[in-house]
């Protein structure tokens, strides 16, 4: 859902299994070109995949020159993230520059 600034907020959901990586996908295809946050405070289980297509969108977000922000994640999303070795400002908590 895209807010009037022009932010797109995804909520994920607390299992990131194969159907949650879907839902997650088409709603990040619709929010291409806009900042995204994603809310993932309530994520109890994340699979490999899942933080793999958060990473590709984060990263495509960065090279698109959009922000992409991971709010409020979770200590089970952030030892999943650490455990992979993913890039430390994956998870930073520095909010939007727009």
């Amino acid at each position: 859902m895209s807010d009037s600034s022009g932010i797109t907020v995804l909520r994920l959901k607390p299992a990131l299994d194969p159907t949650a990586i879907e839902d997650l996908l088409r709603e990040l295809k619709k929010a291409r070109n806009t900042a995204v946050v994603v809310e993932a405070g309530e994520v109890a289980r994340v699979s490999t995949p899942a933080l793999q297509a958060l990473l590709s969108a984060w990263m495509t977000w960065r090279s698109d020159g959009h922000d992409f922000h991971i709010s409020s994640a979770s200590p089970a999303l952030t030892e999943a993230a650490a455990l992979l070795g993913l890039p430390k400002d994956f998870l930073s908590r520095e909010g939007l520059h727009a």
